[in-house]
């Protein structure tokens, strides 16, 4: 019932590491930018994809004024 109290487990940062792909997304044109070359056909078809359909009343005013015209 009452026993010791367990060591918590102590785990090291990850070392060596290295960020090689710096990636972004560019809200204007709707593209990510930055990505290898090699990603660029694994996005290629999601340019036909239909687009999600957002709940109005999720949408902030700011989030709002970038896509008025």
């Amino acid at each position: 019932m009452f026993g010791k109290k367990k060591k918590k487990i102590e785990i090291s940062g990850p070392s060596n590491f290295e960020h090689r792909v710096h990636t972004g997304f560019d809200p204007q044109e709707q593209k990510f930018t930055g990505l290898p070359q090699q990603w660029h056909s694994l996005l290629a078809d999601t340019a036909n994809r239909p687009k999600p359909m957002v709940d109005p009343s999720c949408i902030t005013p700011i989030q709002l004024a970038p896509m008025k015209v």
